[in-house]
């Protein structure tokens, strides 16, 4: 099979499986939110940007690096496996001994034993990292799709029911913890990988610089995506905290199922092509064109429509969302865009180059995110937001047309015309609700904003962005097949 014939196969597997797995995760969410309160959502919060810090040193990068390699040694695997225990355990040893001050920066003492709880990822992250990277070396993501639906199903039902019973911030970590544990457990079983651990290191150096390169890549797009939380852990109290977490939790919804799922397999079909053909330009441009083609209606719809949205969904005691989900996600299609740009550097062995990008938006972003949330609060943050992803985008967008050897009129067309579209889809969805607001229930409102933002979209890509629209339906036909 061709690698174009391959990605196909993957894409189609992963859009089928995290389709049922994110109607699940809907379904669930909604419910959740409705029984928990903000705070239990601020202290999950609290944690889950600290465990997710230490976690982006837990694999090393060492799973991108097995896969970017032409070829490895047995040898080489042991002393990856061996490096893997002596993280996690020295990573596992640091949060134990920095809880309770991490607790004192929070003001939060319910966040320490929630910390302890999720040492268990540490655990997880050792098991599966070899797994994961051979099956994703070998293009196997119809294992690995219905995998992660068989971990997020787990998960949703664990969190619902826990929640039901009153379990309040637990429910969330325990529907957590379920679903690293089946899949840790579940991609073990697909691709056994039955080595001894070897601590000297020697024979694998290269596969440790890659990985080391790829783990700053991790750490600094890390702080970019935490340091508003952080940032609003310690200006605000747990109950805004917890509203904020809310808004860019319904946020991210597309964000977090679209991007990794085309990034998880655009790296290993990069790698592939610059090995075998060298010129990754016309893969990098298509990849471009159709995410942004499907983020840019995404993202801008939601944000139309979350006045209706939100309290239909949440109900009256989250009505503080709607502001933040009214703006987060009008930036949102610009960070997919830069993500891709990843996976692109890394294959054409430029790791280092994702890394620079990433913190020239951190260093852009992180003094306007803290300005405004310091004096306006979620407001301030959220306009922060709104000033500072374009025009960090813009800088970075340059790079990788001069470093990937991109056309740049070509790339700037491939955002530019689907953002015109979606900017009249989301103008018209503003205009009904404005006119229509009060005299409709919200419900019939939201359905009548949805049937309109289609309605004015697809004729208004049809005109401005044709061809984009043209190779997404090709994609959404070859998937069917």
């Amino acid at each position: 099979m061709s690698i174009t014939g391959k990605v196909i196969h993957s894409l189609k597997w992963m859009t089928f499986t995290k389709f049922l797995a994110q109607i699940l995760r809907w379904a669930v969410t909604f419910i959740v939110i409705r029984l928990l309160m903000p705070e239990d959502y601020g202290i999950y919060a609290m944690a889950d940007v600290v465990m997710y810090f230490f976690a982006l040193f837990s694999g090393a990068g060492l799973a991108s690096a097995l896969i970017q390699v032409r070829s490895f040694s047995n040898t080489q695997l042991r002393q990856v496996l061996g490096l893997l225990i002596v993280i996690n355990l020295t990573l596992t040893l640091a949060v134990i001994l920095l809880a309770p001050w991490i607790a004192d920066f929070y003001q939060e003492e319910r966040v320490k034993p929630v910390l302890y709880a999720l040492l268990i990822g540490f655990l997880t992250v050792t098991i599966e990292t070899l797994p994961t990277a051979m099956l994703e070396r070998e293009m196997r993501f119809k294992t690995l799709s219905l995998i992660e639906l068989a971990a997020a199903t787990l998960s949703a039902l664990v969190t619902l029911t826990f929640a039901l019973c009153g379990f309040g911030v637990w429910s969330l970590v325990l529907g957590h913890l379920s679903e690293l544990l089946l899949r840790a457990g579940l991609k073990f079983s697909a691709h056994p990988v039955m080595l001894l651990p070897q601590f000297r290191f020697d024979q694998s150096l290269h596969l440790f610089t890659f990985g080391g390169i790829k783990t700053l890549t991790f750490l600094a797009w890390f702080a970019l995506v935490s340091i508003d939380t952080v940032i609003g852990g310690r200006l605000w109290d747990t109950e805004t905290l917890g509203i904020y977490a809310v808004a860019l939790q319904l946020s991210y919804i597309p964000m977090n199922k679209l991007v990794p799922m085309v990034k998880q397999v655009a790296f290993p079909a990069y790698s592939k092509i610059h090995q075998e053909e060298g010129d990754m330009a016309p893969y990098i441009m298509k990849a471009n064109g159709l995410i942004m083609i499907m983020a840019f209606p995404l993202f801008f719809g939601f944000a139309a429509t979350a006045p209706s949205l939100v309290p239909v969904l949440l109900g009256e005691k989250w009505l503080a969302v709607i502001l933040p989900a009214s703006l987060i996600p009008l930036m949102l299609p610009f960070r997919a865009s830069q993500e891709l740009m990843d996976p692109a550097f890394e294959a054409s062995g430029r790791p280092l180059d994702a890394f620079k990008n990433w913190m020239i938006v951190l260093a852009i972003l992180a003094p306007l995110l803290y300005a405004g949330a310091y004096y306006g609060g979620i407001a301030g943050m959220c306009w922060a937001w709104v000033a500072g992803i374009p025009t960090s985008y813009l800088i970075t967008s340059l790079r990788a047309i001069r470093y990937l050897h991109l056309p740049p009129l070509l790339f700037a067309g491939s955002v530019v015309r689907p953002l015109v579209a979606a900017i009249i889809m989301y103008a018209s969805i503003r205009l009904l609700h404005h006119f229509a607001e009060g005299s409709i229930p919200l419900v019939i409102l939201l359905i009548l904003e949805i049937l309109l933002g289609v309605a004015v979209f697809l004729p208004a890509a049809w005109m401005v962005c044709r061809q984009e629209l043209l190779q997404t339906l090709e994609m959404v036909k070859r998937l069917r097949g």
